[in-house]
Parts: C-alpha cells; sequence; structure tokens
C-alpha cells in the first residue's frame, strides 16, 4: 500500500513520455545557405547535362549538409544517368536511412536494381512500396512496369578451347 501512490505517478509518468514520442515528426534541418548555393549549382549543372560538375556540387554540398536526402537522391539520380546501379541503390540506401518513409527513394532503388538485373531485390522493394502507398500510387506502377518489362541479364559460357598436344622430350 506504501508504494501505490509512487507506483501510480511512474506509471503516468512512462506513459506521457512514451506518447509523446508519436507526436514528433521526422523532420530535417534545413541545410547550411552553403549547402543550399551547392545544391542549386548542382541542379543547374544537371539541367545543363554536365553530370560531372552535378556530381562535384552535390558531392560538396553533402560534405556541408550530410543529413539531407534530397542531396542523396540527386547523386542516385547522376549515377543512374551514368550506368552505375550499384552506386545509385547505395545513395537511395543512404536516403532511405534518413527517410524511411521516402517513395520516390524506394522507387528509385528498385529501378537502380533492375538496371543491374536483380529483379527478386526490386521485386522486394516494389512490397516495400506498395505497403506505403496502402492505395494506388503511380511509383509503385512504374516500378511495376519496369520489372515486368525487364530482361533477365545475359548468361554467357566459356567457350571450349582443344587441350594442345602432349609434347615428349626425346
Amino acid at each position: 500500500m506504501r508504494f501505490t501512490p509512487a507506483s501510480i505517478l511512474l506509471a503516468s509518468a512512462l506513459a506521457l513520455s512514451a506518447s509523446s514520442g508519436f507526436s514528433q515528426r521526422n523532420t530535417t534541418p534545413e541545410p547550411s545557405p552553403r549547402a543550399m548555393e551547392w545544391i542549386a549549382k548542382g541542379k543547374a549543372a544537371m539541367d545543363a547535362g554536365d553530370l560531372a560538375k552535378a556530381r562535384d556540387a552535390y558531392e560538396t554540398a553533402l560534405l556541408l549538409a550530410p543529413n539531407q536526402p534530397a542531396i542523396y537522391m540527386s547523386l542516385a539520380k547522376i549515377a543512374r544517368s551514368q550506368k552505375l546501379p550499384g552506386k545509385a541503390i547505395r545513395y537511395y540506401g543512404r536516403a532511405l536511412d534518413l527517410d524511411p518513409g521516402n517513395q520516390l527513394a524506394l522507387q528509385g532503388e528498385g529501378l537502380a536494381m533492375v538496371d543491374k538485373g536483380a529483379t527478386e531485390s526490386a521485386r522486394e522493394t516494389l512490397a516495400k512500396l506498395r505497403l506505403l502507398c496502402k492505395t494506388q500510387c503511380a511509383s509503385a506502377d512504374q516500378l511495376a512496369s519496369a520489372i515486368s518489362t525487364s530482361r533477365p541479364p545475359a548468361v554467357t559460357t566459356a567457350e571450349v578451347v582443344p587441350p594442345l598436344p602432349k609434347v615428349e622430350q626425346q
């Protein structure tokens, strides 16, 4: 009986602290003005078609604002444009680490997996994306159509070479 008021107080404090986390949103802080400058330079270079300059600008922005999923997304788009799906998958993965509910990052990751030929992984990503969408969404539909139209990677075999004749010494 002596511990009842204390236990009620402790239980209510725990309930309040546990429920306060539900109201907080996963927001990333605004990037610094210098990072915003580099992001703008990267976007301008990307629009001009200079992917190397755009990549350099976004990498500089990433050094100034490493917690911005949008920078990782831009770097992933550049990597896909340069036919580097493995690098694109890593960038999309980092964007998803920072913002797990980012549907565009999931779609991009799935498309990069299709580019790489990893259709099973792309199907798993599509399942995650459909869970996030809850209803019909365009990003899931685009990924599904890319998976359905993808071709399996070509399997090449080694050419059979006849053995060299054995030479004996006399």
